[in-house]
């Protein structure tokens, strides 16, 4: 019972922790044998310029706004309200994303943190009504054709609103956890989800740190008005972040890794496949050039490169993003443009100087 005597002791044992992630990884992958290939692919695609600048390899070191996605456990080092705010072009402009987002700065061994994004496909032609069909047969025959004056739009999207919650277990543990909400729509047709996801942050060294979150830890289930529902079962991503400073040239290197775990059963794009276990590999590097400017690059787990950059102030930061190679490469680059705010530190300067 030492594990849960978490209180009394402010101690944890990493190899007890690591047992017991493994033990809900088993528990948890056999639901994944009823699960939907890609059925949560939409929550697989990130947030954060940052962070999808650097291949998604943050889990042990994302920002404190973009934490809610992707560590929740890393809110507890959160010291400011900041709020985040991000719009993607992917694939040359066909699909939309975008996100918001709130970190709560930590009171006593608890954080909070708030998100929202949207995925979506907007101002799709509609011709189903638009079709002068002759012969009655719903097809468009020789002869036939649409009256364009009967074309209509609409949209699909796909949307998460996140709320999570994290504590600090001593000086190098922290836990989270989020609950989502998630809401699909393809025209008329509507599914609502509901799921959980679990989270740990452990500093080894003071310029080591390692991550992990288990996400749709009891699986997560899309419910259809129809029936024809759809099951998202667990996956696991795993990270690790290195700082270092040479002390003669003014920039700080910081290396990550990451590695995702997905049991669906995938073979293609995946670094590794062991029956239903795919794995993929997620690298990146981030160079900080005299504290402010920020240049960025990273692999993700499909193999696709990204580049970026920042500056960062006191106020918050901007940043910009590009995916490219890979899939990119025929469906379009991505760019992407995010701005992170610190409200308390933006109103004493609008306080000063207006």
């Amino acid at each position: 019972m030492k594990f849960f005597n978490i209180r009394q002791n402010k101690y944890i044992n990493l190899s007890r922790l690591i047992q017991i992630a493994l033990l809900i990884c088993v528990i948890t992958t056999s639901a994944s044998a009823f699960g939907d290939k890609y059925a949560g692919e939409f929550l697989k695609i990130g947030m954060g310029v940052r962070e999808m600048s650097l291949g998604g390899s943050v889990v042990a070191a994302p920002r404190a706004a973009a934490a809610v996605y992707w560590n929740p456990a890393y809110l507890v080092k959160n010291s400011v309200l900041s709020g985040q705010f991000m719009h993607t072009e992917e694939f040359g402009g066909v699909l939309n994303l975008d996100y918001v987002s709130l970190a709560f700065p930590s009171r006593s061994e608890y954080a909070y943190g708030i998100s929202f994004f949207r995925l979506g496909v907007d101002n799709i032609p509609d011709t189903r009504s638009a079709l002068i069909d002759d012969n009655g047969n719903g097809q468009l025959d020789p002869g036939e054709r649409l009256d364009f004056g009967k074309i209509g739009t609409f949209g699909a999207s796909e949307n998460a609103l996140f709320v999570a919650i994290a504590r600090q277990m001593n000086p190098r543990l922290y836990l989270g956890g989020t609950i989502k909400t998630l809401y699909k729509s393809l025209g008329t047709t509507t599914a609502w989800g509901l799921g959980f996801n679990l989270s740990a942050f452990y500093r080894l060294l003071p310029s080591l740190q390692v991550g992990a979150i288990v996400r749709d830890v009891t699986t997560t289930f899309l419910y259809y008005p129809d029936g024809d529902n759809e099951f998202i079962p667990p996956s696991v991503q795993l990270g690790g972040v290195y700082t270092f400073a040479p002390s003669a040239i003014p920039i700080v290197f910081r290396p990550s890794v990451g590695l995702d775990m997905i049991f669906e059963g995938r073979t293609n794009q995946s670094d590794l496949s062991l029956g239903f276990i795919s794995s993929g590999f997620r690298l990146g590097l981030e160079l900080q050039v005299k504290k402010f400017i920020l240049l960025r690059t990273g692999r993700d787990n499909l193999g696709n490169m990204h580049v970026g950059f920042g500056l960062e102030t006191m106020l918050g930061a901007i940043d910009y993003g590009l995916a490219m190679g890979g899939s990119y490469t025929e469906l379009g680059q991505s760019h992407r443009v995010g701005i992170t705010l610190h409200f308390v530190e933006l109103g004493k300067y609008l306080k000063k100087y207006l």
